[in-house]
């Protein structure tokens, strides 16, 4: 026997008007979508501290899409030649767990934020930087970044709290 909650999950009221189902439907949907352009659920305010805890500047992120996982994951996986012979295509070698990093939370931060933290100017001349994800590896530490990945990788659905059990999903 199916509950209220369980007809909630595909974003359907439990009327019989065809119209207010697909009209729910279509607002669960758009709602879903909107983790990319962001509402208040879907952004986390980031604070940079000092080892004493005295701030130093903070910026937003946001959760990413599995293409947008897959890709900053590609950019910081070096390709080699493959051992069968240059005349096939290469292959991919060790990434590097600090570019991957790097990347995430450069794809995660919010626009407006991304171009006032990692595309400052002064920061990028100062120290030599062409890419702006490299800005990242310049501004935190390891410590740091990871913790920010952690966060970034929640709010990309993988804390496993918006997760429906199967089973519990087939008993209701």
């Amino acid at each position: 026997m199916a509950n209220k909650e369980s007809t909630n999950v595909t974003g359907l009221e439990s009327s019989t008007n065809f119209e207010q189902d697909e009209k729910s439907l279509v607002k669960a949907l758009l709602e879903a979508a909107d983790y990319k352009t962001g509402n208040e659920d879907s952004i986390k305010k980031i604070f940079v501290k000092k080892q004493s805890g005295e701030p130093l500047f903070s910026f937003r992120i946001r959760g990413l899409s599995q293409s947008e996982i897959q890709a900053a994951a590609k950019k910081a996986t070096k390709q080699i030649s493959n051992p069968a012979g240059p005349k096939y295509p290469k292959i991919s070698g060790e990434r590097s767990t600090t570019e991957y990093h790097n990347n995430l939370i450069y794809t995660a931060t919010v626009d407006e934020d991304k171009q006032r933290i990692w595309g400052n100017n002064d920061i990028k001349q100062k120290f030599n930087i062409f890419d702006e994800a490299d800005c990242v590896d310049i501004l935190l530490n390891a410590g740091t970044k990871s913790k920010i990945v952690e966060e970034v990788l929640k709010l990309s659905g993988f804390d496993g709290e918006d997760v429906v059990d199967e089973e519990d999903y087939i008993k209701n």
